[in-house]
């Protein structure tokens, strides 16, 4: 059985003291993943090996979602699950293909979810116009570990991520899909590498070169816009303004800095909720120290209050109310973040 997770009464406290009020009924995450089962000997992260035992299914998926936030509506954007990273088998272009009609298969008949097609400079570009057109596909979702800095078929280490950490994007989102997406009128779900995100020159130069060049494509800069350490947005966001049709999600935000500097320098129409499903589910946060981050979690923590940890989901809830809080949002605007905003992009009626 796919796995089912469960809230403690912190959560539930937590949740119906400073959230129940606050969280709307309708919900679309810009960034929630779903896998196919992936042989368990190739799976090396006990973290994920539990998850991706069984096929995911939208229904486990808003399961799972409904425990995180009750009696609510969810939808939004299905992403590939990205192969070769977090301890998970490489990429090859059956897991790809398999994936995809899966995805596919599962939001057919559902009014307010998209699917997704996971692309890499080692997949020919003709098999994925053509598949997103077989599948009706809604968006392209590409992962630097598709860098060619990579070698094929090696798995991921520390020295092998920090070469890859280190890649321009388009070595991991050649333009050739970007052109895909802008004749298809599909979004691009895209992590970037680099060390410090959206602050880096490089990822800058891009990010604007692609919008620019490929105006009908609706840029989604998962993480908001890799700024685990919310410097990283506070010094690189405003080299986006002006670009209306970049957008930036909160998946796996843990800290209010980044959200808060989207809303300044971008507006609060550019800031889509998303959760990083299933990683919303593991109980810990995203912290930053220094010129870098880290996940800290039971498991990493070294202090005797274990208990002290909830759901990332809830984290994430609680950095939405904070920038709201901090940037005089009123109920509109925040029901724009958690849901109009992505439902504009995807053409949908919520």
């Amino acid at each position: 059985m796919p796995l089912q997770i469960e809230t403690n009464e912190i959560e539930q406290e937590i949740f119906q003291r400073e959230l129940e009020s606050f969280v709307p009924d309708k919900l679309m995450d810009a960034h929630a993943h779903m896998w196919v089962k992936a042989p368990t000997e190739e799976v090396t992260s006990d973290d994920f090996r539990p998850w991706v035992a069984e096929d995911l299914t939208l229904e486990n998926w808003r399961a799972n979602m409904d425990v995180l936030a009750p009696g609510r509506t969810f939808g939004g954007i299905i992403l590939a699950l990205p192969y070769g990273v977090h301890g998970l088998p490489t990429t090859t272009p059956e897991r790809i293909k398999r994936q995809a009609e899966h995805i596919s298969e599962q939001v057919k008949s559902d009014p307010i979810c998209k699917s997704t097609i996971f692309v890499s400079p080692a997949i020919d570009p003709d098999f994925v116009r053509q598949e997103v057109k077989r599948l009706n596909i809604g968006g392209l979702k590409c992962y630097q570990t598709e860098s060619p800095r990579r070698k094929p078929g090696e798995r991921n280490n520390s020295r092998v991520l920090d070469q890859v950490r280190e890649s321009d994007i388009p070595e991991y989102l050649p333009e050739e899909f970007m052109r895909i997406a802008n004749d298809l009128g599909l979004f691009v779900m895209l992590h970037m590498a680099k060390p410090r995100g959206i602050a880096d020159p490089s990822n800058q130069h891009w990010v604007r070169t692609y919008c620019e060049k490929y105006p009908n494509v609706n840029l989604i800069l998962a993480h908001a816009a890799v700024s685990f350490n919310p410097v990283w947005a506070i010094e690189g966001i405003e080299s986006l303004k002006g670009l209306p049709n970049v957008y930036c999600d909160t998946a796996a935000i843990g800290e209010v800095g980044a959200s808060e500097a989207i809303i300044q320098h971008l507006g609060h129409d550019r800031l889509l909720w998303a959760t990083d499903f299933p990683i919303s589910h593991w109980r810990g946060n995203y912290v930053a120290f220094g010129n870098g981050m880290e996940w800290i979690g039971p498991g990493s923590y070294t202090g005797r209050k274990k208990d002290l940890f909830v759901l990332h989901g809830i984290e994430q809830f609680r950095v939405i109310k904070q920038a709201a809080w901090h940037r005089n949002l009123n109920d509109s605007q925040v029901e724009d973040i958690f849901t109009n905003n992505l439902a504009g992009i995807l053409n949908v009626k919520v």
